[in-house]
């Protein structure tokens, strides 16, 4: 159905990105054979933007990015979410952060390699849409793809730091990455953090401004349905970067800079759009068609990632008979789990927990990504990017108002069906409870390494690196990177 992006035909804007990769811009645009099209003849539409754009969409949700490596996989490896501990495992050695070894290498040049390919086709998509404007059918959809791209390119950067820069809280002024805003093949230098943060603050609010004068487009009041009206192009918005998505980015990159102002300011926008809620009890309850593991009605932004069963299957799930190596498997151990969610203490009740969390086969794994064969094509292969539990974790670190900030933090645990925190918590214990929250909220999403990296935590639980420096929080630029990145 429309959610999948692999039915939409993309022309040849993927084709296009591995030449350019491969040659310079004047080589590939000078020729036009039958399978190559000129870049005038790409945008010499409306749908050739929709169909780039689709492209970029289908790029990031690919197991090299999204769809396994920055959630649920190599990421979450990082922040030790799995026991990776045998030395036969496909993670052991990304589990003890030797990333010189020639897998865990291949696989950080595969995210930086494939970030940058995306960036490049929202550079190519930037570079061509203001002289084309005029074959667009109306101004809202020249906004909407161009606050797409602005804020995906942002969106991408983002996590290129995160990864590859050091944290604000240690060095802001290390250099970093490129920041690539062109559609071309000269090298980059590399920008510091701060700078980094500045450029995606930049490319943010410019998407913001383009997306908020048409507020009904972004009206989102239920994951199951749609309000695109007759353009498909502008339904199922929580699968796109929409204005809310824009917002939540926003205030995230403020905090992880450290301007908690603005992300007290952002986090409030979203919660107080009133277009996203907490599952209701009779929701979690649901089996069979609407089985909702992932929680749709929270997603601020979530991706549709087309092979997700099979990533899903291959690390958190046994077939009937199925026995011997678990090398592959992103197993944790259950009494792991209980404590996690503090099952002693009687949470148990807590979905997250309860819901989440199965047999198969007679062991423990993470059920959030299970796809049924009953399962609703609309709740299939959603991989959530922003949540709305994560705005109220950022509003209760940012605000100044203690008693204020446990009120949030109670607001996600009353849906959660877990006690309320009294309300005069001290400043350590209440930060020790917003932790709590991201290892209970965020399994296989991948927001826990960068909780511990944003904090300068000197532990991460279950590491067996101690202290945990920048030699494990910073990943290396693959010795490549000058095809990719510059």
């Amino acid at each position: 159905m429309f959610r999948s992006f692999r039915i939409v035909q993309l022309r040849v804007a993927t084709l296009i990105i591995a030449i350019f990769l491969l040659t310079s811009c004047e080589d590939y645009l000078d020729v036009n054979p039958a399978s190559e099209v000129k870049e005038d003849e790409l945008f010499e539409d409306e749908q050739g933007y929709k169909d780039a754009l689709y492209g970029v969409y289908q790029m990031i949700s690919d197991k090299t990015l999204y769809g396994d490596n920055l959630t649920m996989g190599f990421v979450d490896v990082l922040a030790q979410q799995y026991n990776t501990r045998s030395s036969s495992h496909m993670f052991y050695d990304a589990g003890l952060y030797r990333y010189e070894d020639s897998e865990v290498e291949a696989r950080i040049f595969d995210i930086w390699s494939s970030m940058y390919t995306a960036i490049a086709q929202i550079n190519f998509i930037l570079e061509n849409i203001d002289a084309n404007r005029n074959v667009f059918s109306s101004d809202q959809l020249y906004s909407t793809v161009k606050g797409e791209a602005l804020s995906l390119r942002a969106f991408l950067h983002f996590d290129l730091v995160r990864l590859f820069g050091s944290a604000p809280i240690t060095s802001s002024g290390a250099a970093a990455i490129p920041y690539r805003d062109e559609f071309s093949v000269k090298n980059e230098d590399r920008l510091s953090v701060k700078e980094i943060l500045k450029k995606c603050e930049a490319d943010f609010k410019e998407a913001e401004a383009l997306l908020a004068p048409y507020p009904e487009m972004d009206e989102i009041r239920n994951p199951k349905g749609s309000l695109g009206g007759t353009d498909n192009f502008l339904a199922f918005r929580q699968n796109r970067m929409n204005l809310w998505a824009v917002k939540g980015l926003l205030a995230r990159l403020y905090l992880y800079k450290g301007d908690q102002s603005q992300a007290f300011l952002y986090a409030n926008e979203v919660i107080d759009s009133g277009y996203f809620r907490f599952m209701t009890q009779t929701e979690l309850n649901t089996t069979g068609e609407f089985n909702d593991r992932t929680f749709s009605y929270e997603h601020v932004f979530s991706l549709s990632v087309y092979d997700l069963r099979e990533t899903s299957d291959e690390y958190f799930r046994f077939s009937t008979g199925e026995s011997g190596s678990t090398d592959t498997k992103l197993l944790v151990e259950e009494d792991k789990v209980k404590n996690v969610y503090e099952v002693s203490q009687g949470y148990s009740s807590d979905p997250r927990y309860d819901k989440l969390w199965q047999f198969s086969q007679s062991i423990f794994v993470h059920a959030k990504f299970w796809q049924e064969d009953e399962l609703s094509p609309l709740l299939k292969n959603l991989v959530p990017v922003v949540r709305l539990s994560e705005m109220y974790y950022i509003a209760a670190e940012s605000t100044q108002n203690p008693g204020t900030a446990v009120k949030y933090i109670n607001e996600v645990r009353q849906a959660r069906f877990i006690p309320a925190l009294p309300d005069d918590l001290s400043a350590e214990v209440l930060q020790n409870e917003i932790f709590k929250e991201y290892r209970k909220e965020f399994y296989s999403e991948g927001q826990l390494f960068y909780y511990y990296k944003r904090t300068d935590a000197e532990n991460i639980i279950d590491s067996q690196i101690s202290p945990v420096t920048d030699e494990e929080y910073v990943l290396p630029i693959p010795l490549r990177e000058v095809e990719f990145g510059g």
